[in-house]
């Protein structure tokens, strides 16, 4: 339960970045493979999180959080 919590405050923040993107029209190649990258961190992070392996599980969400910095300075830039 905690793991999906996660997901679902994470989806908040990549849901806005990606409609931002989307609606100002400065989607690219880039911010396509962030997201991509993002979704499967986060796939990945769940089931991490499932197994209780706790460094991997850190490393993911962060792979995922560094997506949405991608996906924040190429809506800023």
């Amino acid at each position: 339960m905690c793991a999906h919590n996660n997901a679902v405050e994470n989806l908040v923040v990549f849901a806005a970045l990606v409609l931002a993107l989307q609606v100002s029209g400065m989607n690219n190649e880039t911010t396509a493979l962030a997201a991509l990258v993002f979704f499967y961190s986060r796939v990945a992070h769940v089931i991490i999180y499932t197994l209780g392996i706790p460094l991997l599980r850190t490393i993911a969400f962060f792979i995922g959080f560094i997506c949405q910095g991608i996906l924040l300075m190429s809506l800023v830039a």
